[in-house]
């Protein structure tokens, strides 16, 4: 019997049908060894910012596809808490094959999506309604175009002011999303070889558009650097034209282009080879004079001045990280050392250090944990588990089976491809499409999104220094809240080990699928041996 699911989101009885030629071809349906039962799971009828519409029988995906939407999803929910959510129809039957009255629909990795209203109603909507938002529609494209883990082949839609999407009849009142199967990736593309840069659909993409947001954030212009010219990239392109009085028409040219070279070459250079934090300036018992704007420490070390810019910002001292030493940062400094009545002068000594420690953001919230060796990051582990509320030995367990593997049985933060060894690994680093926001840590935190959650939550400014994340105290807290709270992949600790459930082998989803999952699950049972 065909059950219908009544909710808010319904669409009419009557479907248009989909006459796209998307979705697998018979070489990729071989090559990732479809068309078997028990390939299949349904998509659940509601969770973190999504409830289901439609015939529940036609709602089942492949699980890369499961769990891609749950992501896409569960960060909608932290950009919306009160609505609406992301309406979600039709994928697939649970084995597969011909779904009428569509041409695709076949292999599980097709999926309508309702666009969104601009209040926090979740109704049924075409494009060209009084209520639907263009703005939002576009940020659920954009979750989904970035979701770490699948790639799109193509999202339809007939909105003509949606970056991302392609018209085909009958898309007006959905979003019909193709994914690519895991293992199946398009094809490498740069659409930026020559010429000027500028919005188009699709959007250019390459090392040109890449090269182009590096140089806008260096002269100070907020703007994500993901190589691709979208429509943050054409405003940022705007924002500088209009600072520096050129021509404001979103166009990167040759004007606009030179312009910004003469600012970045005109700009001093900073050293970045030093590498010191505030602790090291304790533990080596350092005296810095802070009165030079022009040459020192601070000025050499970008790191150094953006680790207390940052601590200045959060006391409300200072409104810009941006790595400079400047007037405005000696101010900052003055003014600190003043209101904790700390005499000596412009000089950075070893008690206005502890003093800035003690004002950083994360304080409190990140464990007492400078690093150690494998024994010690044992226990720190554990130690920090049970501080967040973990007393689940099983979960313990898992958690270290985790580093165990992550970090190949070194319990250190790693860098992701850390085991092809300098300069090969950061050479590769450089060509994924998620740079420079690769893994880090105990645990590989990915993604610019991961990297703005944890610094909202810590109060640290980790997109503009991802490499923060390699500090032990900032790893470790990552690694337990992640794998607790379900960060990473909308998948938590509890969704496979709770009371009496223990799933060693699925709770490898936290993570990253089911990779390695046997030899984890074989780790984690150890581990609860261990502990016992």
């Amino acid at each position: 019997m065909t059950t219908v699911q009544k909710i808010g989101f319904d669409l009419p009885e009557q479907e248009v049908p989909c006459t796209a030629d998307i979705g697998l071809t018979d070489q990729e349906i071989e090559q990732s060894s479809w068309g078997t039962r028990g390939i299949f799971e349904a998509m659940p009828s509601a969770g973190p910012g999504f409830e289901c519409y439609g015939i529940l029988e036609k709602r089942f995906g492949r699980l890369e596809v499961i769990q891609a939407l749950k992501h896409v999803c569960s960060q909608w929910a932290k950009a919306f808490p009160n609505g609406p959510r992301i309406g979600i129809g039709n994928i697939s039957l649970a084995t597969g094959g011909p779904m009428p009255p569509h041409s695709s629909h076949q292999q599980g990795v097709d999926v309508d999506l309702a666009p969104v209203a601009s209040t926090e109603e979740e109704i049924p909507l075409t494009w060209d309604n009084p209520k639907y938002s263009r703005q939002r529609t576009q940020q659920l494209v954009d979750l989904l175009r970035n979701n770490p883990i699948l790639d799109i082949r193509a999202i339809l839609f007939n909105d003509p002011d949606i970056t991302g999407v392609e018209p085909w009849p009958g898309h007006d009142n959905h979003l019909h999303v193709s994914f690519f199967p895991s293992g199946i990736s398009p094809e490498p593309h740069s659409s930026d070889q020559q010429g000027d840069l500028r919005l188009i659909v699709p959007n250019m993409e390459g090392a040109r558009v890449r090269k182009l947001q590096e140089d806008l954030v260096k002269v100070g212009i907020n703007i994500e650097v993901d190589s691709i010219f979208g429509s943050d990239t054409d405003a940022a392109v705007r924002q500088f034209q209009e600072n520096h009085g050129l021509e404001v028409d979103g166009i990167a040219g040759i004007v606009t282009q030179a312009k910004l070279a003469q600012i970045i070459g005109g700009q001093r250079s900073i050293s970045r080879g030093s590498a010191i934090s505030l602790q090291d300036l304790i533990d080596q018992n350092k005296f810095i004079p802070f009165d030079d704007l022009n040459s020192g420490l601070l000025v050499e070390d970008e790191d150094l001045c953006r680790e207390i810019q940052t601590i200045l910002r959060a006391d409300g001292l200072l409104d810009v990280v941006d790595g400079l030493y400047g007037a405005k940062t000696r101010e900052g400094l003055r003014r600190f050392k003043a209101s904790r009545q700390l005499g000596g002068g412009d000089v950075l000594g070893p008690t206005t250090v502890k003093a800035l420690l003690d004002a950083k953001p994360g304080s409190g919230i990140l464990p007492n944990w400078s690093g150690g060796d494998k024994k010690a990051a044992i226990q720190a582990i554990i130690k920090e588990a049970r501080r967040q509320g973990i007393t689940n030995k099983s979960q313990i367990a898992y958690i270290l089976a985790t580093v165990q593997h992550e970090t190949n049985d070194s319990f250190q933060p790693v860098r992701e491809a850390y085991f092809l060894g300098e300069p090969k690994a950061e050479n590769y680093r450089t060509t994924l499409r998620y740079y420079p926001y690769y893994g880090r840590g105990y645990v590989q935190l990915t993604w610019d999104y991961n990297y703005r959650e944890y610094s909202n939550l810590l109060g640290l400014d980790l997109i503009n220094n991802p490499d923060w994340v390699m500090r032990p105290e900032i790893s470790l807290f990552i690694l337990i809240d992640g794998m607790k709270r379900g960060v990473f992949t909308a998948l938590k600790l509890d969704d496979y080990i709770f009371g009496s459930l223990v799933d060693f082998y699925n709770a490898r989803r936290i993570i990253n699928g089911t990779d390695q999952a046997n030899l984890i699950q074989n780790y984690a049972v150890n581990w609860q041996t261990n502990l016992a």
